[in-house]
């Protein structure tokens, strides 16, 4: 892996600074042929978006509205039948293939992160049946519904993401890390099968036993590169019989004692509880869910409470997962402490901002005073025009390491602690895509993540440099070995196998 050297990364800074990749595409794209339209034309004119139509203009954007490229069709998917035809004529015609199941891509890759692509959305595709131990799900799902579905269907939940919006499709061939993962592994280790329509448009399985490689290919890095998923088959779990949410809050100036108490309980922590830490300029916040009772969880996090400072403010509450679940979806609308606002169906929606950056450090063990020391420094800093910006300290560990490093393409097994930087620029309930971005929000992200990157090789992390591919960022340096490392050789291989036309490209799909 290529670690930048200090000159290269002055080079890099400089070339962030002025520049940034191009988030709008504001000409008109190729339409599709008149061949293309005939090929879809079975779909029926409501499932098929073409520029004239004025769904095509409801549909074109993905959550993050600064990216504005334009698809050459979008396609609404309802069944498996209709994702086979819409793949077979997309590949007849050359045209890129972009899946989309929430639409959360930080660089825009499910509209196809370039003009021109086939976008397949997989919406209307979101059943979630539990039959025995197992439970099909459909690509088309998003987090919030799920663990309502699940909990409606006998109690269930799973180990997935808070982001109520997310779809399945992304989170989950990405990894999927979440709140319980530190006891139930990631959300690729409760996924025993997994249904996906080839660049032939035929319909295949994937499992430990049936085409092992595509599997171990899917379970990590298949977000867009293989083929379309349909559908998971999962296991999900009973939910806890209580658990405890809850969140600490401390004055940023606390920084330094608390984030060292933080890393330190890492190797200490019960598998039962999941937490992060959000490093803003407002201050800390350490919040999480543990399964367990209210005093059993004040015994479970007392090792990490009695090193760090007494926290100015605190909200812990005991009751039902899809309770904890809830909170900390920051669903706005409706009534207040309704699980229903996890489906997001009106009066309820989404809290997260339409317009915003992130980026990505994966750290291989506990951090180093001079990391913390960063942490302390830019997370105090408030770029002029943003709504929010804030570092998330994700404690990684316990069921994760559960499983061995090439089991799966998620090649992050050992992580320590999980950064993700964001900052976010437009909180308004009905923002408008194509906004200029925030410059100095940008500046606050690129300069900041240069000195992170610096950090990271002259404080002695060792190995290469590392970023979780659910935060993708198409700035990484050397991506490829940043997200896949040791499994890119196997993962070219797969994709060679099963996409020798690359009909499923993105500027950062798995190459051929």
């Amino acid at each position: 892996m290529y670690i930048p050297s200090t000159s290269s990364l002055l080079l890099l800074l400089v070339s962030l600074t002025i520049s940034s990749i191009s988030t709008t595409s504001e000409a008109a794209a190729p339409g599709p042929s008149a061949d293309f339209l005939k090929c879809l034309k079975p779909l029926g004119s409501s499932k098929v978006l073409t520029a004239k139509d004025t769904a095509y203009q409801q549909q074109r954007y993905a959550f993050d509205l600064r990216y504005t490229y334009q698809p050459s069709v979008i396609i609404m998917a309802k069944s498996v039948a209709d994702v086979q035809t819409a793949v077979k004529c997309a590949a007849a015609a050359k045209i890129a293939v972009a899946p989309r199941s929430g639409g959360h891509s930080f660089e825009g890759y499910s509209i196809g992160g370039q003009d021109g692509s086939m976008v397949l959305d997989l919406t209307a595709m979101n059943s979630v049946k539990v039959k025995g131990d197992k439970a099909t799900v459909g690509a088309g799902i998003r987090l919030g519904k799920l663990y309502l579905d699940l909990f409606n269907q006998g109690g269930y939940t799973i180990n997935a993401g808070t982001c109520p919006s997310v779809g399945i499709g992304g989170h989950a061939l990405g990894g999927g890390f979440g709140l319980l993962s530190r006891k139930y592994g990631l959300l690729v280790d409760r996924i025993v099968e997994i249904e996906m329509v080839n660049a032939k448009g035929e319909v295949v399985k994937a499992s430990t036993s049936t085409n092992p490689d595509l599997f171990f290919s899917l379970r990590g890095a298949g977000g867009g590169s293989f083929g379309v998923v349909t559908s998971f088959t999962i296991l999900p779990f009973k939910a806890a019989t209580k658990a405890t949410s809850f969140s600490y809050e401390w004055k940023i100036n606390d920084y330094a004692a608390v984030l060292k108490a933080y890393t330190a309980y890492q190797s200490k922590a019960s598998r039962d509880m999941g937490v992060e830490m959000n490093v803003g300029p407002s201050g800390l916040e350490l919040y999480g869910i543990f399964q367990g009772t209210k005093a059993d969880q004040a015994k479970a996090l007392a090792p990490f409470l009695n090193a760090a400072p007494k926290p100015h403010q605190n909200d812990v509450r005991e009751g039902r997962q899809i309770d904890a679940q809830l909170r900390f979806a920051f669903v706005e609308g409706g009534k207040e402490g309704d699980i229903n606002g996890l489906s997001l169906k009106s009066p309820f929606r989404a809290g997260d901002s339409h317009y915003t950056k992130g980026k990505s450090i994966v750290y291989p063990s506990a951090l180093k005073d001079s990391t913390i020391a960063l942490l302390g420094k830019w997370g105090a800093k408030k770029p002029s025009g943003s709504t929010a910006n804030y570092i998330i300290v994700d404690l990684w560990g316990g069921a994760v390491q559960d499983t061995a490093v090439d089991a799966t393409s998620f090649i992050h097994r050992n992580a320590h602690t999980v950064f993700e930087f964001v900052v976010e620029w437009d909180q308004s309930a009905k923002p408008k895509p194509g906004k200029a971005d925030c410059k100095d929000c940008l500046k606050w992200m690129n300069d900041m993540y240069a000195e992170f990157l610096a950090d990271y090789k002259s404080a002695g992390y060792g190995g290469s440099l590392r970023g979780y591919q659910n935060y993708i960022d198409a700035e990484i340096p050397n991506w490829q070995d940043a997200y896949y490392g040791s499994a890119m050789t196997r993962l070219k291989k797969t994709k060679a196998a099963v996409d020798p036309t690359n009909v499923f490209r993105f500027p950062q799909s798995i190459p051929l």
